[in-house]
């Protein structure tokens, strides 16, 4: 599946859910930073510009407890086929079970 959103938006988009999480939280950026090991300057500067190592990044969201949802979030790609010719031959014999119910249905 493609994407409209670019580097940045993706850089500013994940800092701000981190940043929605931690207060949801009531944690400050001071507590964050002492449980995760990040120094408060990084973890600021990540905040605001969304750019940080992905280990401080990996120790952000485990320290905030949201590790899980970021890996499900990934998720698995969606299957494809192997060949054109496979979906087509996939994709036909489809087709042919739908007939064949719509006739004994009709």
């Amino acid at each position: 599946m493609m994407s409209l959103k670019t580097e940045q938006d993706v850089l500013r988009e994940t800092a701000d859910a981190i940043r929605r999480q931690r207060l949801a939280l009531n944690l400050p950026q001071a507590e964050v930073a002492l449980r995760s090991g990040v120094p408060l300057g990084t973890l600021r500067r990540f905040e605001q510009t969304g750019k940080a190592p992905f280990l401080t990044l990996a120790k952000i969201l485990t320290t905030l407890g949201i590790a899980d949802r970021f890996l499900n979030g990934l998720g698995r790609p969606p299957e494809s086929a192997p060949s054109i010719s496979a979906f087509l031959e996939a994709n036909s014999s489809r087709q042919g079970r739908q007939r064949a119910r719509r006739q004994k249905t009709g």
